[in-house]
């Protein structure tokens, strides 16, 4: 039933939703955040697992009374971790800017070299009120920052642009980002008695936020201040293309296939003249058997993927060189949003890696009540084995993007994700993230952004005014405890196995457009990580499969325990120099079982023609034949991994099947469902729900840690549809427009709840942890029934058995 409700954005839990018990304060009492065995720990050997939110531009320095209140709040839910990003936002009035009177860069100086002294002393206080309560924090050092014609650009009346991509080239952005990292994090807080480069509050530092060379910036091309640097970009490709080639003739040769040649008559690298291919805010795909002359070559391409690896990797180790010169000591990340091959691997000489990811995230022009949203979709019944089946490519899941960028012997953190509440069913992306976060042994969660303020009363606790700002979005909010709960508890058991998706150097210059599909399935059911192999071709790890990235028809999984095979090209390289012809032909050779468009062995698994099989988008065929193998080979037993339409864990824990629209999680420590409640809900073998909601998430955590099955007191969390209670939404065919009207609502549980113990007690709680009502249950044969008639305006509900 609709209920409206309110969520105010500083007030602390109490009670049963106090998650405080989580943190361990203050920040830094176990000692500097180290890289051991490829995860995050303290120095004394506590493991470090963090959970959290990002505080965005003017958010980063807020009145002192304000960061108090804060603290206290994120204390109360569980957070562990706030990162700190774009500080160095530009000036402006409101939202997603740094504040007109206390911004950290005082932008008004003609520069954006100098700090502003008020601002400063906020972003402090902040930090210290932080650390107090146990907060860690993640330092961004290059967001938004604008430089100014006060900052001795190179090229002269430059326009106010971020910059993104030509600060890892102009010589003199690098010379910037220098300073500003040494004043930021060797300036000593007066509150802390520290700079935050010898602080162990501060758990890593991140370069550059969703930066990359291959980032593009086709879309502000002409804009005057972008003209140069595009220019010096371009003089760098051809002069990188003369160092490798040496004359245009032989550029020629190589960039010829049957006789066309993909170099245009007018392009020569002596003359500077080659033009580069453009991205599209991250890496593009490029077909590696697509057309050689229309469009960007697949020539042109590998080049540029060379050549940009080589940038990227300049630049993150001079910026990394820096920063430890400084005398940073944690782990540093170099950026997020990479989404590529080459992309990931030029920024994995970092010690953490970072990606951001999100679903159904609406289109620019963003902080407004009125929404676009290109393909809503509803989480629970989205499958991510047929993601790509109309064409889009570009669609993703969160758990298939942010996988991406999982490498082996580094730590992985989702730097940003959301689903924001553009569908009024978004509750079952949060915990399911942080349950596949745990399958996965990930090391951090932080999503995108608790708030753009600088004050804590100045936004409503009953209005969604800016989707971006989750602070009261009940979906998230509400079940923000479970999932820390969950996460830094690891109540989710980390994967039974391990699988390799590994990649050659010359995988690294292409992308064919199915790059992402081994991330549809096997993140899902079990551990995976991306390996590049930086000498030769033969893969020599320990995993227990090893899965070829075959954009091309290399790699040697020999020695894999068990391999499996495909190729999206027939060549060896992606300048189509090398024939790799008969390879995939003697690789079946180690099979001996025919499967649909595969063929299996006792170690092996070949896809002979994977663009038949996959090439259309829909991954389930090749899903199923790896299952198949898995089972075979004793790594799954029949109820794990692809059963009917569902996706299992190796562990059984999790269980996500979305054509019946349920997401489901039971293990010792905590149970959950989300999805169409049809049949019932059984969450333990004593506690079941039976609910006439259409769609319904709810989570059950016993509160002092005891095992499920054998606890006395229970939070018990429900929540269905939540949003703005007049919202008009508006399908045009592949868009959707979200009009936010009305108040904000949650929908409360309709039916009952079962208790097999006829001297239990239910007992609603208020979104901070305040007893509402005693909800008197009726004895039945076995236990006794609580009728829950939607009435109340409870999502939480204290369970005792007595």
């Amino acid at each position: 039933m609709k209920q409206r409700i309110k969520i105010d954005k500083v007030a602390p839990n109490t009670g049963a939703l106090d998650f405080s018990y989580l943190l361990d304060a203050p920040a830094g009492k176990h000692g500097f955040t180290e890289v051991r065995d490829g995860h995050l720990y303290f120095a004394d050997g506590t493991r470090a697992k963090f959970i959290g939110f990002n505080l965005p531009t003017r958010a980063n320095t807020p009145d002192h009374r304000t960061a108090e209140l804060l603290a206290e709040r994120f204390a109360s839910l569980g957070v562990n971790v706030i990162r700190l990003h774009a500080a160095d936002a530009p000036l402006g009035p409101s939202g997603w800017s740094s504040s007109l009177e206390n911004p950290l860069i005082d932008y008004n100086s003609g520069s954006s070299r100098l700090f502003h002294e008020k601002g400063l002393d906020r972003f402090d206080y902040l930090v210290a009120k932080l650390k107090e309560k146990g907060i860690y924090l993640q330092i961004d050092l290059l967001v938004a920052r604008v430089f100014q014609d006060g900052d001795n650009l190179d090229y002269p009346d430059a326009s106010p642009f971020f910059f993104k991509s030509f600060t890892h080239v102009n010589e003199r952005l690098i010379q910037l980002q220098k300073e500003y990292a040494t004043k930021l994090l060797c300036h000593v807080n007066p509150y802390t008695g520290l700079a935050l480069i010898d602080d162990p509050a501060v758990m890593t530092i991140q370069i550059n936020n969703e930066d990359s060379i291959f980032r593009g910036t086709e879309d502000i091309k002409d804009e005057k201040g972008i003209v140069p640097y595009r220019q010096e970009l371009q003089r760098r490709f051809n002069r990188f293309l003369l160092a490798k080639y040496d004359t245009r003739k032989n550029l020629a040769a190589a960039w010829t296939f049957n006789g066309e040649c993909a170099l245009g008559k007018e392009e020569d690298p002596e003359a500077g003249t080659v033009f580069f291919p453009e991205g599209s805010f991250y890496q593009v795909p490029n077909n590696p058997m697509g057309e050689w002359t229309g469009g960007v070559s697949p020539a042109r391409y590998a080049d540029f993927m060379e050549f940009g690896i080589q940038i990227n990797r300049r630049y993150y180790g001079t910026m990394i060189d820096h920063v430890r010169s400084l005398g940073a000591k944690v782990p540093i990340s170099t950026s997020n949003l990479i989404n590529g091959s080459a992309d990931v691997y030029s920024h994995a000489d970092a010690d953490i890696m970072e990606n951001n990811t999100y679903f159904n995230h609406p289109m620019p022009p963003f902080h407004q009540e009125k929404l676009i949203v290109p393909g809503m979709r509803e989480a629970v019944t989205s499958n991510p084995l047929d993601v790509h089946k109309d064409g889009i490519f570009l669609r993703t899941e969160m758990l298939q993007m942010a996988t991406t960028a999982v490498v082996a012997g580094k730590p992985f953190i989702l730097s940003e994700w959301n689903e924001y509440g553009v569908n009024p069913f978004h509750s079952t992306s949060f915990v399911s993230m942080a349950s596949y976060a745990c399958l996965n042994d990930w090391d951090g969660l932080m999503l995108y952004c608790f708030h753009t303020s600088e004050s804590w009363n100045d936004q409503p606790d009953d209005v969604i005014e800016d989707i971006f700002d989750f602070y009261n979005d009940p979906s998230l909010i509400c079940q923000f405890g479970f999932m820390a709960a969950l996460f830094l508890g690891s109540l989710v058991r980390p994967a039974e196995n391990q699988v390799d998706l590994v990649f050659t150097k010359n995988d690294l210059k292409t992308l064919p457009n199915s790059f992402s599909m081994p991330n549809t399935f096997l993140p899902y059911i079990t551990s995976m990580r991306n390996v590049f192999l930086d000498q030769g071709d033969a893969y020599t790890g320990n995993a227990d499969v090893a899965v070829t990235a075959g954009f091309v028809n290399n790699g040697d999984l020999s020695q894999a325990q068990h391999a499996v095979y495909y190729s999206w090209s027939p060549y060896r390289d992606a300048m189509r120099h090398a024939s790799g012809e008969g390879r995939l032909e003697r690789l079946e050779e180690q099979t001996d079982e025919e499967l649909k468009g595969a063929k299996l062995g006792d170690k092996t698994l070949v896809f002979n023609d994977i663009a038949s099989l996959a090439g259309e988008g829909n991954y389930t065929a090749f899903a199923a034949n790896l299952d198949a193998a898995f089972k075979r080979w004793g790594l799954l037993p029949e109820d794990r991994g692809l059963v009917g339409n569902a996706l299992v864990s190796d562990t059984g824990e999790i269980a996500f099947d979305p054509t019946a629209g349920t997401f489901r999680v039971r293990t010792e420590g905590c149970a959950y469902f989300s999805g169409n409640p049809a049949g019932g809900i059984t969450l333990t073998k004593d506690i079941t729900l039976n609910l006439s909601n259409d769609r319904i998430s709810a989570a059950l955590l016993p509160v002092k840690g005891a095992p499920i099955d054998h606890a006395e007191t229970f939070l018990l969390t429900v929540i269905g549809h939540t949003g703005m209670d007049e919202t008009i939404f508006t399908n045009d065919g592949f868009i959707t427009t979200v009009d936010l009207q009305g108040k904000l609502y949650a929908d409360t549980a309709e039916g009952s709840l079962f208790v097999r113990d006829k001297f239990a007690t239910l007992t609603a709680l208020d979104t901070v942890g305040a007893p509402v009502a005693q909800i008197e249950g009726t004895p039945i044969h076995g236990g006794v029934i609580f009728s829950l008639d939607g009435t109340i305006p409870a999502i939480h509900f204290l369970l005792e058995l007595k």
